[in-house]
Parts: C-alpha cells; structure tokens; sequence
C-alpha cells in the first residue's frame, strides 16, 4: 500500500506534468503576441500548484502586466525572471491569498519553484525565437533597421547588450542586505556603489559593497569572513552563468564614523551629489 504522504506528492507533480502540457500545447502556436499568450497562461498555470483555489498570478513584461482578478501582493509569493537574449523582460508571480498550513516553514514545495523556473525559461525562449526567426528574415531581405519595439511579438530584432548582469548583482547585493545581522557583526548600513549600482556591469564585473560599521576586531573578523563565503558563492554561481572566474565577486569597502565625519576614502560617496552611494539597509542602534 503506497503511504498516503507519497501518494500526495504524487499527485502535486502530476499536476506540475499537467500545466506543463498544457504550456508546451499553447506555445506550439509560434506567433503569438504577449497578449494572447499571457492571459491564457495565467488561466491555466495556478493549477499546478498545491492550492489552486487560493493561487492568483501576475505577470509583468516589457511594460504590460496581466494578472488574475484576484491577484494581490501577499507574504506568499514565488517569482521567477523571464529572460530574452539574457535581457531581464518581466516576471512571473504566483501568490497564496491567505495562509493555510505554515507547519513546514513554507507554503510552497520547491517543486513549485522549479515549475515557476521551467514557465518563465520557457516563455523567454519562445520570445527569443520569434526574435530570432525576425532578425534573420529582416537580415535577408536587406530591411534590418536596428530598431527594437519591445512588443515581443516577433516583430523586434536581438538586443546586441544584456542587462541581466547588473540586475542579477543588484538583487544578489539587496539579499546580502536582508539576510546580515547588523547589531552581531556591527554594522549601521550597508550601501551598493559601482558598476551594479549604475547598471552597467558586465559578466566579470564586482558587486561594491560599501559597509558602514563600528564592528570590534572580533566583529569585522566575522564580517570579513561572512562577505568572503558571499563573495565565493557568488563568484562560483558567475562562473556557472557566464563562463567567467573570478577570485570572489564582491569588492568589499569599509567605513566608519570618523570616515564619514571627515569624508574621507568611499565616504565621500554618502548622500553625494553624483555618482552617490546606494543605500540598501540602514540598522538605528
């Protein structure tokens, strides 16, 4: 007799295969526009999902968003980028309306995440061969204008720049932010400055952190070693997306008070008139 716990599981990824299906049936239409094809998406995609009658959905791209009739932000909520070309073009969210079981620490199975992940890989695909097809015809038949309109819709030749880059880095350095503890290892703020700070970082590039601290030696001891362990994690993760290695992807900068007060080294990057420091998490002791 199959136990009941697996026998769920089961039937979770059975319906994870279903909407999947269901995605691979719609996209062997291959000139559909965004807004044909999302709407349909959102319709059939909480189905997959643990709690289907509870489950909205959110889609954002290029510009546009559609979204369920219920849909609204809550603290359960799975998103996953859709990538064309390596450029970041929208999101995918899906959200639980309420709460029904926090006994697991998640409402969601990873599963779901992978589903999310395998949607928005998919949909980026299909826009980047509609793209792709274009680009070549307007090539061959010597009409290619460089121009791009964004519709996604086959009509948009290839973005010759990815912007997924410093957007990654960005997120990567927001996280760093929410996830340190500020009163243990003393720091007051943590500021991004830099090439993923003004949106042209590329596969190689650092992510700055510009860290404003009044940690004891024992403190930045651990600090250091904690932005370390980040530094390799994400350098190995770079490598893995782009190809490029890296000895660590974040160049760490220190201040203080009297730093600040005398505006000296990075401080001067504080509340400046250009090229300003961003701040990404303050900590009042």
């Amino acid at each position: 007799m199959i136990n009941p716990i697996v026998l769920q599981r089961l039937k979770e990824r059975e319906k994870e295969l279903n909407t999947l299906y269901r995605l691979n049936s719609l996209l062997t239409n291959d000139n559909l526009k965004p807004a044909a094809l999302f709407p349909d998406l959102i319709s059939f995609l909480p189905m997959g999902f643990r709690y289907t009658t509870i489950c909205e959905t959110k889609i954002a791209f290029e510009g546009s968003e559609w979204k369920s009739d219920d849909f609204r932000e809550t603290p359960w909520m799975l998103s996953a980028d859709i990538e064309v070309d390596n450029n970041i073009c929208g999101k995918i969210q899906v959200v639980y309306t309420q709460l029904i079981d926090d006994s697991s620490g998640n409402q969601f199975f990873p599963e779901e995440q992978k589903l999310l992940n395998t949607t928005a890989n998919r949909i980026g695909n299909y826009f980047f061969q509609q793209r792709l097809k274009n680009t070549v015809i307007l090539i061959q038949t010597g009409k290619e204008s460089g121009n791009n309109n964004g519709n996604g819709n086959g009509e948009s030749v290839l973005k010759p720049d990815s912007d997924q880059h410093w957007k990654w880095r960005l997120r990567m350095a927001e996280r760093i932010s929410e996830l340190i503890d500020f009163r243990r290892l003393g720091v007051k703020a943590i500021y991004l400055i830099g090439s993923a700070k003004n949106a042209n970082a590329g596969p190689a590039s650092d992510i700055d952190l510009l860290i404003h601290h009044k940690s004891d030696v024992q403190q930045l001891n651990c600090l250091k070693a904690w932005i370390e362990g980040w530094s390799l994690c994400l350098a190995e993760e770079n490598f893995q997306k782009t190809g490029y290695q890296t000895e660590g992807l974040i160049d760490l900068h220190l201040i203080t008070d009297k730093d600040i007060e005398e505006a000296t080294s990075f401080a001067v990057m504080i509340g400046a008139v250009t090229d300003s420091a961003r701040l990404l998490k303050k900590f009042d002791y």
